[in-house]
């Protein structure tokens, strides 16, 4: 019986002085591993560029899906917003339909004159609905 605890204490004695501690780890393997940099900046802004307000007394409609692009814009000082890039690729019909719906869409006067958006070239978000959009 003794034989047996003495083995059991001298494997768990083993196993333990076998594991790295924790410093070790910090040091020895930063240069092994690379952490990932999101090199996008943080959108601004979110807009919703197809958001149709609905009217009193009409029954609302159930939730649909609603999808996001983050894009590079140059917001001008009257509003309008015009897509300088998207960070991911998006299909020709889609791109078409975000610029079709940027041509009346305009960030509100109470937004750009508080200097909560600021005009010039940054990135946001445009959120539109895919049932709406045509191929």
């Amino acid at each position: 019986m003794k034989a047996l605890l003495f083995s059991f204490f001298t494997l768990l004695c083993i196993l333990f002085s076998c594991q790295p501690s924790p410093k070790a780890q910090d040091g020895g393997e930063e240069d092994a591993q690379e952490e990932f940099v999101d090199t996008t900046p943080k959108a601004t802004a979110i807009f919703w560029i197809d958001k149709h307000k609905e009217m009193p007394g009409q029954p609302s409609k159930r939730p649909g899906a609603v999808r996001t692009v983050k894009a590079k814009v140059n917001i001008h000082l009257a509003g309008r917003i015009e897509v300088l890039s998207y960070v991911k690729p998006q299909k020709g019909y889609i791109k078409s339909y975000i610029n079709r719906r940027l041509e009346t869409f305009r960030v509100r006067k109470v937004l750009m004159d508080s200097a909560y958006i600021k005009p010039g070239v940054q990135y946001v978000q445009l959120r539109y609905t895919p049932e709406k959009v045509e191929h």
